[in-house]
């Protein structure tokens, strides 16, 4: 009898067991990287102040990993103090199974991210893959954590550390993993996923046989942001002013600027054009800022100045009572971004030499300027956040390619981008493929820095590519979409949405032609999720943005936050379940939204208590009933199974 109870009760464990795992979230956006579970039974609506918290932790370390969860526990990565690190917790409570050291810890060179990783791990069975930031790919045992191999994108593959870091996550296909150095003979690999022994290396066209045996570190990395103004250097020389050197370089990003000078009235003047080609027209870099109590609201550039590469300078009286001139500065859309700032002592004769005591920044700039007028300007100093961009090559520069063409946003040859060292140097950007089937032939699609491609998952061999999801910056972080022979890519920085159409040609070959592009879906890095044919993502680069709704066939807007009056989502990043999209915004505001091709449906929402100070980007996670919130060293498991 207590046999036949006993077998009963292990059957039963075994059979809630699989249902369980059912539902894992085993890699980066699920099961099938589309961000989409196929669970069910979660609750529709949310409470007033969310769902219950089943469990929190911290200890985890840094970084924007977002988890993966199989088979009854919790895959990660973090920094933790010089090291960088995998951890395996229990799905049922979050304690620890093991940490295991897997490389030293990337130095960061750009502020954005560089906590620690953003790749996602990917579960295989018994294997773990997982890829850290200075590209070092490692296959761990589940059960302990213990390597079985590891490879170098840069060392064995010629790759390039992007700016930002690697921050891809591992694609499992078959028995293949598959994973992006970023190099002409090595743009994708295929690796064996047993041995890590290489399958085939993408060669891209025109590159030569073989690819470079290493290559140099070319910038430290911070994933998931980067700059969204300033950017690429100048398209062609400012106009509007007799000295065009001093609007080259800008400071893009920062908070406030301060300056310490002696109680008195002044003259401020700032120096503003809008020289990113990102921004082709009004209303796509709008900030605010208050000079010393005088308010500046919806400043925009490009209407101030009367469009691009044209200087325009707003002058404003102040009266210093406390010894420090100051600015702060509010982004709304995009970046703020300024030229130059200049401090006058009030009380001088208009258009004579400046008074003595006359304060000079050419902001972004790195060494003094001397302006036509023989007057000299200090190199960039006192901004609060944010980063410099110094031009290209110190003067303005152009950059190759229209939208869509083949050299769009390509550097100058062996050199950095815009200014940034190494920006622009990596074939590789921050998103991670997929796998399709198209006419009989299984494909690899992946956003790289100058493209959207698609490779043979046979061979590797190079298919076809999209350049105008790509942005000029090489910033390219979300996941492309595929449904029905259309594949959807975007990025932010000014390039937007596109989607192809794939066709079979009469000699066998690929063809991929544009259906449509939109300025409209500048998905920075918190994705987008297709359902009933609509694309529901946000809109906006590292200056913020909103969610917006879009038709997969067309392009055409179906709705827009931005728009609203109310305003109600920000920019954030997107996962779905049950019939509902899970929103979490930088800011920390974690939202239910019932998705809609009419309007924007909102089913519940709550701020994720304990936040840091940190953007919020790691996405969320849903899994056998939780909802998983990742914010740096803490981890927030909620109930939202229905009762």
């Amino acid at each position: 009898m207590y046999q036949t109870i006993a077998i009963a009760l292990t059957v039963a464990t075994l059979a809630q067991s699989a249902l369980s795992a059912q539902f894992d979230w085993p890699q980066w956006q699920g099961p099938d990287r589309t961000a989409q579970s196929k669970e069910t039974g979660l609750l529709p609506v949310w409470p007033k102040d969310g769902p219950p918290l089943a469990w929190k932790i911290n200890g985890l370390g840094g970084g924007d990993s977002a988890p993966s969860i199989a088979a009854g526990r919790i895959y990660g990565m973090s920094n933790r103090g010089e090291d960088e690190v995998v951890w395996a917790l229990s799905e049922q409570d979050g304690k620890e199974v093991w940490a295991v050291r897997i490389a030293p810890a990337h130095s960061q060179n750009f502020p954005q991210s560089k906590e620690g990783p953003s790749a996602t791990p990917t579960v295989d069975g018994d294997r773990l893959y997982v890829m850290g930031l200075a590209g070092n790919v490692v296959c761990l045992r589940t059960s302990d954590g213990k390597v079985v191999w590891q490879r170098n994108l840069v060392t064995d593959f010629g790759g390039a550390i992007p700016a930002w870091s690697y921050r891809e996550s591992p694609l499992v296909d078959g028995d293949k993993l598959i994973c992006t150095p970023g190099s002409d003979g090595a743009m994708l690999v295929a690796l064996n996923k047993l041995t890590g022994e290489t399958i085939w290396k993408t060669q891209m066209p025109g590159s030569s046989e073989t690819a470079p045996a290493s290559a140099p570190n070319a910038g430290g990395g911070a994933g998931g942001g980067g700059p969204a103004g300033g950017g690429a250097g100048s398209a062609a020389e400012v106009t509007g002013t007799k000295d065009p050197n001093l609007f080259v370089s800008e400071h893009w990003g920062m908070t406030a600027f301060s300056q310490k000078i002696p109680n008195g009235k002044y003259v401020a003047k700032l120096y503003f054009a809008e020289t990113y080609q990102g921004i082709t027209g009004p209303g796509q870099r709008v900030f605010s800022f208050d000079v010393q109590g005088t308010k500046f609201k919806d400043f925009d550039i490009w209407v101030k100045a009367g469009g691009p590469n044209k200087a325009y300078v707003e002058t404003v009286p102040v009266q210093v009572t406390n010894g420090e001139f100051r600015i702060a500065f509010t982004s709304q859309v995009e970046n703020p971004a300024i030229k130059a700032i200049e401090i006058v002592p009030q009380g001088e004769s208009a258009g004579g030499a400046s008074p003595a005591g006359t304060i000079r920044i050419n902001a972004g700039a790195s060494s003094p300027f001397t302006d036509s007028s023989g007057q000299v300007w200090q190199a960039d100093s006192g901004f609060a956040g944010g980063m410099t961009n110094p031009g290209m090559g110190g003067a303005p520069g152009a950059l190759g390619g229209g939208p869509g063409g083949a050299d769009r946003g390509r550097g100058r040859p062996g050199g950095g981008f815009g200014g940034f060292p190494g920006l622009g140097s990596s074939g590789a950007a921050y998103a991670s493929p997929i796998a399709i089937e198209f006419d009989g032939q299984r494909q690899y699609v992946q956003l790289t820095a100058k493209a959207l491609i698609g490779v043979a998952a046979a061979d590797g061999k190079f298919l076809w590519q999209y350049n105008r999801p790509a942005n000029g910056m090489g910033i390219n972080c979300s996941t492309p979409i595929y449904q029905d022979g259309i594949v959807f890519a975007a990025s932010a920085y000014g390039a937007g949405g596109g989607a192809v159409k794939l066709s079979r040609e009469s000699d066998g070959e690929v063809k991929a032609t544009e259906v449509w592009s939109s300025r409209q879906m500048e998905n920075h890095h918190g994705g987008v999720i297709l359902h009933d044919g609509a694309l529901f993502g946000s809109n906006g680069g590292n200056g913020g943005g909103y969610l917006i709704c879009l038709d997969f066939r067309t392009g055409d807007i179906l709705w827009n936050e931005r728009d609203s009056d109310k305003r109600r989502v920000r920019k954030g990043s997107v996962a779905f379940a049950d019939g509902r999209i899970y929103y979490r915004a930088e800011e920390g505001d974690l939202i239910l939204i019932e998705p809609s091709r009419k309007e924007y449906l909102e089913r519940g929402r709550f701020m994720q208590p304990e936040r840091t100070r940190l953007p919020a980007w790691a996405h969320p996670v849903i899994a056998n009933g939780k909802l998983y919130i990742r914010d740096q060293d803490m981890l927030f498991c909620y109930n939202v199974t229905a009762k």
